[in-house]
């Protein structure tokens, strides 16, 4: 990206002349004299999260669900209260619901405003009807990472994980008095092993457990990522799945039956750009196990990924596209297919190829068994 058109992403220096406007017509200003809690809460968390801006803090008009929110300027922190939030919050959830706000001033803060620019840069393309999906999957995932960070935040400026939650609780329910002991075992009996199905914020007991395992040095990155699915990649698992595609292929090409030139020129359509496919090393990827994932460069390495029925679905279609390529393979080349299937762990491959090629009951158990014998 261009530097001026990266800098243009960047808050400038000084206040917001129009949001300035915009609060003092429309809200109440929080001054210390008459808040004293808040604004002492306030500072609690700006010490924990390291953070040193004035801050000011406003009362919504009417009659909105409870809410709390941060405008983001260069010199300062402006959190504006919505509906009955802070008449229900006592001094350790006030800091708590501070640090989240707080937090995500620093994370927009930190790499000199990178995260920050990358953050509105999505969120513009988010706007956009033509952005494609992968864009938008990238824009959601984001946004509750995002959501994730700041709720640490809240739990380092507070120090305490039932405190973080009855914050979390009321902001989320309204209600006055709640159970946050309840609330995370509530969340411990929810399957979140297909990640949060959330849009801008994850599900609260998704993040209640999140937090939950953050203590316990646990990785939480399953909320956001799911298992890899073809139909719904962001940036990141579009890369993957095209890696994946280049390597299956490259197996596929050079087993024995399938191993023409046909096959190959076909195969190497998957890689990227176009061109022959190198042997691949090792024994062939098993696709009903977690799959071991790549790190992008400089990042740590991610927990192994399941797949989804629809990917295991693409993959199948792969190999029976590889193994019909070269007509010349004939049955060798499907039972050499139906092998690479057993190797793979693709049990809806049988399946899928009888459906497209309408086999026989009696020729689908003669080309089993003889994959079976291959193995």
């Amino acid at each position: 990206m261009d530097q001026r058109a990266w800098q243009a992403l960047l808050p400038t220096a000084g206040s917001d002349p129009e949001l300035d406007e915009a609060l003092l017509r429309h809200t109440y200003r929080l001054d210390e004299a008459g808040h004293s809690e808040l604004h002492a809460a306030g500072r609690r968390a700006a010490a924990a999260l390291g953070l040193e801006m004035p801050i000011e803090y406003y009362q919504g008009e009417g009659s909105a669900a409870p809410n709390a929110r941060l405008f983001h300027q260069a010199a300062k922190a402006v959190i504006l209260f919505e509906g009955p939030l802070l008449e229900r919050l006592d001094a350790g959830e006030l800091a708590a619901i501070c640090g989240h706000e707080l937090a995500h001033r620093l994370l927009w803060t930190l790499e000199d405003g990178a995260y920050l620019a990358v953050d509105r840069l999505l969120d513009a393309a988010a706007g956009d009807a033509r952005t494609p999906g992968q864009y938008l999957e990238t824009h959601r995932r984001w946004v509750m990472a995002s959501e994730l960070f700041a709720d640490r935040g809240a739990l380092v400026a507070c120090g305490d994980l039932s405190t973080t939650v009855r914050a979390l609780l009321k902001t989320q329910t309204g209600l006055a008095t709640v159970d946050p002991e309840a609330y995370l075992r509530q969340a411990d009996e929810l399957d979140l092993s297909t990640g949060s199905r959330g849009t801008s914020h994850p599900e609260g007991v998704a993040r209640a457990w999140a937090l939950k395992n953050w203590l316990a040095d646990e990785d939480v990155e399953i909320l956001l990522t799911g298992p890899l699915d073809v139909d719904s990649p962001d940036l990141l698992d579009a890369e993957l799945l095209r890696e994946l595609s280049t390597d299956f292929a490259a197996h596929i090409a050079h087993t024995e039956g399938l191993r023409t030139d046909a096959v190959a020129t076909y195969a190497a359509g998957f890689a990227d750009p176009p061109g022959p496919l190198g042997v691949p090393g090792g024994v062939i990827t098993r696709f009903d196990e977690p799959l071991a994932v790549r790190p992008v460069d400089g990042a740590p390495i991610p927990r192994p990924r399941s797949l989804t029925p629809a990917t295991k679905q693409y993959l199948c279609y792969l190999l029976l596209d590889l193994a019909t390529a070269d007509p010349e393979t004939g049955d060798a080349g499907l039972i050499a297919s139906m092998g690479v299937a057993r190797k793979a762990g693709l049990t809806p491959y049988d399946d899928l190829a009888d459906d497209e090629l309408g086999w026989s009951d009696k020729r689908r158990a003669e080309l089993a068994a003889a994959a079976e014998a291959l193995l």
